[in-house]
């Protein structure tokens, strides 16, 4: 006789189970013990003191994981933690724990054997023996001794529902009884009017005085599994019971994501660990009755996939796909107090709405609410709400779109954002090199990391949100890409730069400081080494009070990428894409900050950013070649309509483009607050081309910014496009405040004949200027297009 789940409605059957002599097994997920009713009802699970009363009265209590997830869906990690924790949970409360059983019966041959890893000596199945919801099936009881094969499987018939009549209940027991072996009945609630696993008080109690008149007539004998596993895990102190085994930890969860997106694979095109139709870090939530069924479709809102379920039979309750509620791999984070922002895009044949859950405790998911319903939508449609603030405990959250009737609802391009996060200002600094792998012993190795510490250093304040550096990757031995993100996160699906063998490739980045103060580099290569340098020319701290102009950091999110459209962007053609409003970001900003890749371009040309419903300005933002692939990071005005346009200005090529956006500035008005970011439409400062010569070896040209095109005579930095162009000789390029030293950092390098274009933010120097340096014996013609500056 066991029990899953920890229900409270199953103290009562305990009771009058263990009245008349007989005892059973508890499978209780550790999370579920001592939970309340978020709504002010009856407890829904049992408290510790009655599991421990149980278990003084002779009951075993049994491991059942800490949260209740389905194990095949998640990374061997997390699957440690849930089983692993569980055990150690309930031990450190005062069970004795050798058992376990898998939630929803689901598990692979890897998380069977960190069962065993974790020290349970035998792990529950369910639906392989003959039942009344398996009638077809010819083994009705599992052999004893358990074979050695199933003692991380066992077998027992499905669980019992409201479906089972006594008959039903007392057939898998008179159906094994001439072959013998060992049956395993799974029990859940008792008299629930909402949950179909359950039965009636009257149906269990005749049940259990019917194993009396059956085990008195030596037919069967009823055991826990502790007993049954004695057999072969005999305890030296008590030959009844099972050997009890070393406990074992479950390795520490990650560091949660505090920044920008908080969800991981938000637009599910990673598929789950097994082959069910789930994207990894994503789970089905259901309760009620009803038939939902979850299929991967194509293509989706963006990218490949999106995720189908189609509901059918609906009585009540609901079903939904949300981010699997676990110990930390994919649940994102929460702090309390804090609101959050999400969004999803949808289609649907019925109303959907968002419905929210939140971790407290030891892995305890609580509801907490539901959104006000989206109407049905034939077409792609953002449904986005903000959440009330988050209860006093809770850890983490989780939400998804559900349906509440039978339909179909497709979702894809999930967003969740911490509503509260504080905005930032800019305090430039002179550029000063960071990281320069080149004076470690080694290079960065293939799919290697490297970090390095922004927060506490070189004059950068501890409470650093977010850096402005230039990124340079030299001497690659193959090709690959690089990607900047907050230390302690989870690399992001986005690049700063690509790279092929042997090239120096520059570019800015605005990135997110982790909570310990660095920046992690990602080589993603597949086989290739690369040299890494950084370069800071500025760094964002909190602000006092929100304010137009101010940063909001974000780990980086792809925003845009043509490749998964049906055609690229064709020459002298446009393409805008969606910001403000979106993805958490507010419908009212000044500005974006992103990186901009272009790829497979059939010919050579030059991209420009825009504010969507202007007009295109005289400036570039990235040149490129045939075949290259350029990257460049741009900082530029958002439409009134939040969207950015990119021009592909080629004559006869096309090109793909690919926005990752890493921040954006708020709106409401001018910059007026130190260190606030005031956008101007891309304007050309300077352009040696259209002087008499270029810049000379090793010479240097100044720029006004002060008072020019706009800009008040004295700012606190500037933001504009550095692009070479003509270059007789290698090369790089050192931007600095005029009438500074020329600084031990570059912002790009360059080949003969190339033009290479990046981005630089950097103080303005004596009389409102900027200087730039051509380090090379060759000359170079450099060019200027300002975005915008910031208030001193």
């Amino acid at each position: 006789m066991t029990f899953d789940d920890a229900n409270a409605d199953q103290v009562a059957a305990a009771n009058y189970l263990n009245s008349k002599g007989m005892m059973g097994t508890f499978f209780l997920p550790s999370g579920y013990l001592n939970a309340t009713d978020p709504n002010g009802g009856p407890a829904p699970y049992m408290t510790t003191a009655q599991a421990l009363a149980l278990q003084s009265a002779g009951n075993e209590i049994a491991g059942h994981t800490v949260t209740h997830p389905d194990l095949a869906q998640m990374d061997a990690n997390e699957v440690a933690r849930q089983v692993c924790n569980d055990r150690v949970n309930l031990t450190n409360m005062g069970f004795r724990v050798t058992n376990f059983a898998y939630p929803f019966a689901s598990a692979t041959p890897a998380v069977e054997q960190t069962v065993a890893n974790c020290g349970y000596n035998s792990a529950r199945g369910l639906g392989d023996l003959k039942s009344k919801a398996a009638p077809t099936l010819t083994e009705v009881a599992e052999p004893l001794p358990v074979p050695a094969a199933d003692l991380y499987f066992t077998k027992a018939p499905d669980e019992v529902d409201n479906t089972w009549a006594l008959s039903d209940l007392q057939t898998v027991v008179t159906q094994a009884e001439a072959g013998g072996g060992w049956v395993q009945l799974t029990f859940h609630h008792f008299d629930s009017t909402t949950d179909p696993l359950t039965v009636t008080t009257a149906n269990f109690q005749a049940y259990v005085n019917w194993l009396v008149t059956e085990q008195t007539a030596g037919r069967i004998v009823v055991k826990t599994v502790r007993q049954v596993m004695a057999a072969q895990f005999p305890d030296p102190s008590n030959p009844a019971l099972d050997v009890d085994k070393p406990l074992v930890n479950g390795p520490a969860a990650p560091p949660p994501i505090t920044v920008g997106n908080l969800l991981q694979n938000p637009s599910l095109e990673t598929a789950g660990p097994v082959a069910s139709g789930l994207p990894y870090c994503w789970a089905i939530g259901s309760y009620g009755t009803q038939t939902s069924t979850f299929t991967s479709v194509t293509p989706g809102h963006t990218g490949s996939v999106a995720e189908q379920m189609v509901t059918t039979g609906y009585v009540d309750g609901d079903a939904k796909l949300l981010p699997t509620l676990d110990l930390g791999q994919c649940a994102p984070s929460a702090t309390p107090g804090h609101t959050y922002q999400m969004s999803a895009w949808y289609k649907s044949t019925a109303p959907t709405q968002f419905e929210l859950y939140y971790r407290t405790g030891l892995g305890t998911w609580t509801y907490w609410t539901a959104s006000p319903n989206f109407v049905a939508a034939t077409a792609w449609t953002q449904a986005t709400w903000t959440s009330p603030p988050v209860p006093v405990g809770a850890s983490a959250i989780s939400m998804g779109l559900n349906l509440l009737s039978n339909g179909t609802l497709v979702t894809d391009d999930y967003g969740l954002f911490d509503s509260i996060a504080v905005p930032s200002v800019f305090k430039s600094m002179t550029p000063t090199r960071m990281l320069d792998t080149r004076n470690n012993p080694a290079p960065v190795a293939p799919n290697g990391t490297v970090s390095f510490q922004v927060g506490g250093v070189n004059g950068i304040p501890a409470n650093a949100t977010a850096v402005t550096f230039n990124l340079t990757v030299a001497n690659p031995t193959s090709f690959g890409f690089v990607t900047a993100y907050p230390s302690g996160t989870t690399a992001p699906n986005a690049s700063n730069l690509n790279y092929a063998t042997g090239q120096i490739v520059p570019n800015l980045v605005t990135v997110p400081v982790g909570s310990d103060g660095k920046v992690t580099l990602l080589n993603a290569s597949a086989k290739g080494t690369a040299e890494l340098i950084a370069d800071v020319s500025g760094y964002y701290v909190p602000a006092a009070a929100q304010s137009p102009g101010e940063f909001q950091p974000m780990t980086p999110s792809r925003f845009l990428d043509t490749r998964n459209n049906p055609a690229p962007v064709a020459p002298n053609g446009t393409i805008s894409f969606q910001v403000g409003g979106v993805n958490g970001i507010p419908t009212s900003i000044s500005a974006v900050t992103f990186n901009l890749t272009v790829a497979n371009p059939t010919s050579f040309g030059f991209v420009t950013a825009y504010a969507s419903g202007t007009a295109r300005p005289n400036a570039s933002n990235l040149n490129y070649a045939t075949g290259q692939i350029v990257p460049n990071s741009v900082t530029v005005p958002v439409g009134a309509d939040g969207k950015v346009t990119l021009f592909n200005g080629s004559v006869s090529g096309t090109a793909q483009l690919i926005a990752d956006v890493s921040g954006y500035y708020l709106g409401g008005g001018a910059a007026t607050v130190s260190g606030a970011f005031q956008p101007i439409t891309p304007t050309r400062f300077l352009d040696t081309r259209n002087g008499t010569t270029p810049v000379g070896a090793n010479g240097t040209v100044s720029f006004q910014v002060g008072g020019v095109s706009g800009v008040p005579a004295t700012v606190g930095g500037v933001t504009f496009n550095l692009t070479v162009a003509n270059p007789t000789l290698n090369g790089f390029v050192t931007a600095f405040p005029a009438g500074a030293s020329v600084p031990n950092a570059s912002n790009l390098n360059y080949a003969p004949g190339q033009i290479v274009p990046n981005l630089v933010t950097i103080p303005v120097g004596t009389g409102g200027q900027v200087s730039l340096f051509n380090a090379s014996k060759g000359t170079a013609q450099l060019i200027a297009d300002v975005s915008g500056y910031f208030i001193p």
